[in-house]
């Protein structure tokens, strides 16, 4: 069959998706990115806030229209949402024929096949040889799944349930079969790498596993990301400053800053404790970029714990910041609290939260004009124009970019390698650069 699969939320999602598409290939289904042309549309949903369900829900719809104006057979939802609302989605959206939830995954070719009608060839939903979608030469590394974290506002661990740590054998087995292929940089992944291999060795073994990691031969930067703020170590600050294959890049979402928010949301940190390790990572790591995510509008949020979280973005200046509108979670503890701030109260505070942002980024953007920095170049823009380039401070995806003039440098410049330059013009959150010349 002819197969599109369509990958919503975020890059847990990216990876179950990567997973999906190579047991397609194994059962020799072609996928295709012309829509109209798939006999099936896949489509892997997010279920995390309202803005997310709403996209997967308006996708879910717009795709089904390729039952009438396509070849289009057969609609499958997979993913978040499916696991949150599968009865629902069979009742409301008629024109999806198959739902299945993440906690099925490990069932996906039982399922598949009985609906197919087709041989169980008890294939599985595998890490390994998986077909990488995200830009080469880097891949994601899903080190754990689900979370023990429990904060009142989150419905991880209702989809995803407890925390799931992969053996440390399975993930350097998945390493090593990605840098054998030319992988060059992993960005480590999970719900919330710092609680890494604590349900199966009684303690964190991030650590651990970041120096096994950075033995292979081939691998140039190792990436972490979603790091809880109450748990990044001393062990791991040391292991980040010495260890050169790791970039000193640190993605610890806050939240929030008042201890009234923070305990309402059960988040298990304090506001003098968010500020002494954001200080510690500067002191220790000055040329360390730290990206956080807050939340405005949580229950009970007062003027005054609103000012202290505009402050706080004042005070740490995050090199990275993203930020969201609270939205009530069905099953979730916040649920159960009584009333809400009025939804135009909690979009102004976002605003103020990332008109703050912008005045820090000004700032930090201007001291690093004439910065030397090394880069991987990844892609060109649409027009041609210029090289699309990232360093050790930008994840993919979500963080600025570095341009390089495609005239100027287009006899020196393979994508897909590394390059030093020099930063020369800030545009937005962007970046202009010179290569260096050798």
């Amino acid at each position: 069959m002819k197969v599109s699969l369509v990958t919503l939320g975020c890059t847990k999602n990216q990876v179950d998706s990567e997973m999906i598409a190579t047991y397609l290939q194994k059962r020799d289904n072609i996928l295709t990115d012309e829509m109209a042309q798939a006999e099936v549309i896949i489509i892997n949903t997010c279920g995390f806030i309202n803005s997310a369900k709403e996209e997967a829900i308006n996708t879910i719809l717009e795709l089904s229209d390729y039952k009438s104006k396509g070849n289009c057979k057969h609609i499958i939802v997979v993913g978040c949402l499916a696991k949150r609302y599968k009865k629902q989605i069979y009742q409301e959206i008629p024109e999806v024929d198959l739902v299945i939830g993440v906690d099925e995954y490990e069932n996906f070719d039982n399922i598949f096949s009985k609906y197919f009608n087709i041989t169980n060839s008890n294939y599985c939903l595998n890490f390994y040889g998986r077909k990488i979608s995200s830009t080469f030469p880097m891949a994601y590394l899903r080190i754990s799944d689900g979370c023990n974290n429990r904060c009142n506002y989150c419905a991880i661990p209702l989809i995803r349930g407890s925390l799931k740590s992969r053996r440390i054998e399975n993930v350097l087995k998945e390493a090593k079969d990605l840098v054998s292929k030319g992988i060059q940089e992993l960005c480590v992944i999970s719900q919330d790498t710092t609680s890494y291999g604590i349900d199966i060795y009684g303690e964190v073994k991030l650590v651990e596993l970041l120096k096994e990691l950075s033995k292979l031969e081939g691998l140039k930067w190792i990436r972490i990301l979603y790091m809880y703020p109450g748990k990044v170590s001393d062990e791991l600050i040391e292991e980040m400053k010495y260890n050169n294959k790791i970039c000193r890049y640190f993605d610890i979402p806050i939240q929030h800053i008042s201890d009234n928010m923070l305990k309402a949301m059960n988040r298990h940190t304090s506001k003098q404790e968010i500020y002494d390790l954001v200080n510690k990572i500067r002191i220790k790591l000055p040329d360390a970029i730290i990206r956080t995510t807050i939340m405005t509008g949580y229950q009970g949020e007062t003027e005054q714990d609103f000012k202290e979280l505009l402050q706080a973005v004042y005070d740490l200046k995050f090199d990275r910041l993203g930020g969201f509108t609270f939205s009530k979670e069905e099953d979730t503890k916040a649920m159960e609290i009584l009333g809400d701030i009025d939804e135009k109260l909690k979009q102004e505070r976002y605003e103020k939260i990332m008109e703050a942002q912008q005045q820090v980024i000004k700032e930090k953007t201007n001291s690093l004009i004439g910065k030397e920095l090394e880069v991987i170049v990844e892609d060109v823009t649409e027009d041609n124009e210029n090289y699309i380039c990232r360093s050790y401070m930008d994840a993919p995806d979500v963080d600025p970019k570095i341009y390089l003039n495609v005239e100027e440098n287009v006899d020196k410049i393979i994508i897909g390698e590394y390059y030093n330059v020099i930063l020369t013009k800030p545009i937005g959150y962007d970046f202009m650069a010179d290569l260096k010349e050798e």
